[in-house]
């Protein structure tokens, strides 16, 4: 009974001890340092030894943070936000490792706010300068000061785009993780390509032309996609194209002075595409722009339910939703299976090839890497295959070529969904948030390519909160 009580009291003697060194002050200035020696500083004040992997330590990143009598424990979770990083102390330790997957999760409540102004070439403040974030609803035009202010963004990896007639677009690239504000001003450049239009036009198709039409037709189909999203869509100033078409290689390419102005009365939409490049060569097909969704205003709520079951119905299945479920570790739960392929010639999913969360994504504490090699299939088992993707895609004379009949007509039912993955880099960089950090680092096939403009939702998009 006595050794028991002696052993308790030290327990709780080294329990007061740990508490009361938890209590070490940390003073000073960190400004643009890398952790390791801000950790150096900081077992020079206290005492404390830092115990840690040096590959948990995110590469390159720079901290900036003050201290002024603050005890070390509040220091340290101030300090490690953002970074996937836990500390725990251990006698005269600090340990480092990584948050468990379901912590490093961004919480949507860190919202942040972008704000700015916008001047033309002369210096002078520039009014009604279109300033968004691709691909999301978020964005405003400039007032007649030049001023203008992005707001509630929830976390993550962003494109912030900068428009005006009659000046060239410019793209910044902008990550928050931790909330509160960020400064952009942006000077715009005179667009010397749309000055010289006159003097190209020639070389283009008249829209007066029958073979305008006829190009407009194949325009918008690969634009709009042909789902049933893409039959209730309009693109409403088809006038802003231009065409030019090469015989010898049948070869198509688009322009646009200004961006398309596209209806979406499927998911109750409309998309401002700003087209920066479209060429359709044969079978091959590349096509780039920036996306500014806004909501429409329904006529009636039986409206606005359709709007948010389509929404859903897009949301659900889709690489964004594939990616949320990869960063949660609930791939398999919201109905996804992954596969490793080696090529598309020989394409077949096995079960045994089946891949789990940690064969392809890679924590490395500030972000995350896709790491895989050929290719991923990526299988949703909660929504059968589309008929008009049986129909009209070419993956599909690829994946069922011994379903179609000499006159090509397919005899498969819909199955599920499957689409494919490719990497273009060794490894491809998604932030804490999910979002893809290199946008030109991979490509898809199947499904999700099959799905355009008229099948996308914002990348802000929340199926469990949709503000219509």
């Amino acid at each position: 009974m006595r050794a028991s009580l002696i052993v308790a009291f030290c327990i709780i003697l080294s329990q007061g001890y740990c508490q009361n060194r938890k209590n070490d002050l940390v003073n000073g200035n960190f400004n643009n340092l890398p952790l390791e020696v801000i950790f150096d500083s900081l077992s020079a004040q206290t005492n404390y030894f830092f115990s840690y992997n040096s590959d948990l330590l995110p590469k390159g990143s720079l901290y900036s943070i003050s201290a002024d009598n603050t005890p070390i424990d509040k220091f340290l979770s101030r300090l490690l936000v953002g970074t996937g990083l836990k500390y725990s102390f251990f006698k005269d330790q600090i340990i480092l490792n990584y948050l468990p997957v379901e912590a490093r999760v961004i919480k949507k409540k860190n919202f942040f706010s972008i704000s700015g102004t916008v001047y033309n070439e002369n210096g002078e403040t520039l009014n009604n300068a279109n300033v968004f974030l691709d691909g999301t609803t978020i964005g405003v035009s400039s007032d007649i000061d030049g001023n203008y202010k992005l707001e509630s963004i929830p976390p993550g990896f962003y494109d912030i785009v900068f428009s005006h007639v009659g000046y060239e677009n410019a793209v910044y690239q902008i990550s928050e993780m931790n909330g509160g504000s960020r400064i952009q001003t942006h000077q715009m450049e005179l667009d010397l390509g749309q000055l010289e239009e006159v003097e190209v036009i020639s070389n283009r198709i008249n829209r007066a032309e029958t073979s305008w039409q006829r190009h407009y037709a194949v325009f918008r189909k690969e634009i709009l996609g042909q789902s049933e999203n893409a039959k209730e869509s309009v693109i409403e100033n088809p006038e802003a194209l231009d065409f030019t078409y090469n015989s010898e290689k049948n070869s198509l390419s688009a322009f646009s002075q200004f961006p398309l102005q596209i209806r979406n009365d499927a998911l109750g939409y409309r998309v401002s595409y700003f087209l920066e490049s479209f060429k359709k060569e044969e079978s091959e097909l590349r096509f780039r722009g920036k996306i500014r969704f806004r909501n429409l205003e329904p006529l009636n709520s039986v409206e606005k339910r359709e709007w948010r079951k389509n929404r859903k119905k897009s949301y659900f299945g889709s690489f964004n939703h594939f990616k949320q479920s990869l960063l949660s570790g609930e791939l398999k739960k919201e109905g996804f299976r992954i596969y490793r392929v080696r090529s598309l010639d020989k394409f077949e999913i096995k079960k045994e090839n089946e891949l789990s969360v940690t064969d392809i994504l890679v924590f490395k504490g500030d972000h995350y890497e896709l790491d895989f090699n050929n290719y991923l299939a990526v299988e949703y088992r909660k929504e059968k295959e589309s008929e008009d993707f049986l129909r009209s895609s070419n993956f599909v004379q690829t994946l069922y070529a011994e379903y179609i009949t000499s006159d090509g007509i397919l005899i498969k039912d819909p199955g599920n969904q499957i689409s494919v993955i490719r990497l273009l880099r060794n490894s491809v960089r998604l932030d804490l948030s999910g979002e893809v950090m290199d946008r030109f680092g991979l490509t898809t096939y199947g499904y999700w390519a099959w799905e355009r403009t008229a099948d996308l939702v914002p990348i802000n998009y929340d199926p469990k909160y949709d503000n219509l």
